[in-house]
């Protein structure tokens, strides 16, 4: 296509300027390990929110109260599990500040990269099975993609998708994506990068190479990756607000809608259909509803769905990622600081973070769990604010401080 020559040029001098970065701030896979071992999600057990655990979830919430009003963005809509339990479930401002519609539990949000954990518990759960394998090499399933370096096209695992282990320089083509160029347009050409570093030896965090996986898993079921999520996820754990595409977002009644920034608050922004060709990188939507039984699974409380082998795979430490990394920013300081399959990972006082954010086309979306502690959270937002993205961090923070 005739746009590529000339985009390539620019998307290679971004790109250059990544691999910069990323030989700057990224480690090495080599010996990526927690400090302390993390416990195993069956042998985890949780007791009813304590006294102080109470008091540091009060506390929470009168800052998210104060920060809501201060810095909140539009509309904001919040829930803590402790174990099996939702223990705070809070809806702040509007779904769209030119309707002032409230913004309710079950208003769907974009969950932007939060998307990327879905990509791995759907393999695990093929991997259950017996269907898929960790370690399969992408190139059985996907013959005619090819990195650009042949050798490196032979060894890309299913592990290295998931963990941004795959040579490739720091968000790849993640500019052609914000210019709607669409993944299938885009993944042809992937051959024409140079690689960064060796496959499986370095984290750089990926949108169009991570959705991969999505035509994996389409090979090896016959589904595409949105039906695939549906029918083995979203249904089966009662996510009836879940979906995958922007028709269904944009063609939902009570979804909140996308915000800029401005010099007075927040203006009203297109919902876009950007990112949507990267499924599994970025493309589910969901409400607050939705998202708590997505909890109770990521906390080993769906079995029936995903074992507690195939789920604490994913929990892993695949690649270290650099604490000096902007995510990673409001966790410092960490012992381990770490990336899974799909999911970020932290180990801090002996304690073990499982967690993931989100930013695209104005919403902003934060999830994750401290394994020993039993306590999830989820926050879901229709505008940028920096305290969404403090918010985890925060939390976790005033649990250990007042907490079990």
């Amino acid at each position: 296509m005739k746009f590529f020559p000339l985009i390539k040029k620019g998307a290679m001098l971004v790109l250059a300027t990544f691999v910069l970065l990323s030989c700057n701030e990224q480690t090495t896979t080599e010996e990526t390990a927690y400090g302390t071992p993390a416990p195993n999600l069956e042998e985890v057990s949780v007791s009813p929110l304590s006294p102080k655990e109470q008091d540091a979830l009060d506390e929470f919430e009168s800052w998210l109260d104060t920060s809501f009003v201060e810095f909140g963005p539009p509309g904001l809509a919040v829930a803590v599990l402790k174990g099996n339990e939702v223990v705070m479930e809070k809806t702040f401002g509007v779904l769209d500040v030119e309707t002032q519609q409230s913004v309710q539990p079950n208003s769907v949000f974009r969950l932007a990269s939060v998307s990327k954990g879905f990509a791995p518990v759907l393999t695990g759960i093929l991997v259950q099975e017996g269907c898929l394998h960790w370690d399969d090499l992408v190139a059985a399933y996907l013959p005619d993609f090819a990195l650009n370096d042949p050798a490196a096209t032979k060894q890309l695992s299913l592990r290295h998708v998931l963990s941004h282990t795959t040579g490739l320089p720091r968000h790849t083509y993640s500019n052609l994506l914000n210019m709607n160029v669409p993944y299938q347009e885009i993944l042809p050409v992937l051959k024409e990068v140079e690689l960064s570093h060796p496959v499986g030896t370095w984290y750089n965090y990926q949108n169009v190479a991570y959705s991969l996986i999505g035509d994996v898993i389409e090979q090896a079921t016959g589904m595409s990756y949105g039906e695939a999520l549906a029918e083995r996820i979203f249904q089966i754990l009662g996510m009836e607000g879940a979906s995958t595409s922007h028709g269904a977002i944009a063609g939902c009644q009570n979804t909140a809608m996308p915000h800029g920034p401005d010099a007075e608050g927040y203006h009203r922004i297109a919902l876009r259909d950007k990112f949507y060709s990267v499924g599994p990188a970025a493309g589910v939507n969901a409400n607050l509803e939705d998202m708590e039984e997505w909890l109770r699974l990521l906390m080993g409380y769906r079995p029936d769905v995903i074992d507690s082998t195939a789920l604490q795979a994913l929990f892993q430490p695949q690649a270290d990622v650099a604490p000096i990394e902007g995510v990673m920013r409001a966790w410092r300081p960490m012992d381990v600081s770490a990336y899974g399959m799909g999911w970020r990972l932290v180990e801090k006082d002996q304690k073990h973070y499982v967690f993931h954010g989100g930013f695209v086309n104005g919403y902003r979306s934060e999830i994750g769990f401290c394994q020993e502690q039993g306590l999830g959270i989820v926050l879901l937002s229709n505008g940028s604010s920096r305290f969404v993205g403090d918010a985890l961090p925060h939390f976790f923070s005033l649990q250990r401080k007042g907490g079990a």
